[in-house]
């Protein structure tokens, strides 16, 4: 188990080594977990770069409280870091425009869904909004966007064996 810095121990004119500790302690996973969504090397290393040299005293001070998860902190700041990337990639991947100018995009799954169905999934998967955001776009609450999110997993999870080979 990695060893975390205890709350009282950092006082403000320790960040330097505090980042450096949370680097040494993290970063390994925290590359392996923004190149999966950056699928390049030289940016992910950036980003990291980024989130690290940015980090604060208060959030290392709330990401270094007792009972609280560090590496889900640091990956939960990293996200937020790579809403920018994933805003710059397309909603759901290849576009294609359906009547009501609703975007989606071409897979078999996301194909079995409603608009409403794509526009939910499509949102939260691949561009990392939040279950607010969507109500909010959507006009409509949040235990809905969690229903049409769960008919959206069920229709895949029902479909994603009859595809023939993988």
């Amino acid at each position: 188990m990695k060893q975390q810095l205890a709350y009282s121990e950092i006082l403000p004119n320790d960040v330097l080594e505090a980042k450096t500790e949370l680097y040494k302690g993290y970063a390994d996973m925290l590359l392996g977990y923004i190149f999966e969504v950056v699928k390049n090397q030289e940016m992910a290393e950036q980003y990291l770069a980024d989130l690290f040299n940015e980090l604060t005293f208060s959030d290392i001070q709330e990401m270094t409280m007792p009972e609280v998860n560090t590496y889900c902190r640091l990956q939960d700041i990293a996200r937020r870091k790579l809403m920018s990337f994933f805003n710059s990639v397309d909603d759901c991947g290849q576009k294609l425009h359906t009547n009501n100018g609703t975007v989606i995009r071409k897979n078999r799954f996301i194909d079995l869904m409603d608009a409403q169905q794509q526009h939910v999934f499509c949102g939260i998967h691949y561009n990392g909004k939040s279950i607010s955001v969507l109500a909010h776009e959507l006009n409509t609450c949040e235990a809905d966007i969690k229903k049409i999110l769960k008919e959206s997993f069920t229709i895949i999870r029902k479909n994603r064996n009859v595809a023939g080979l993988h």
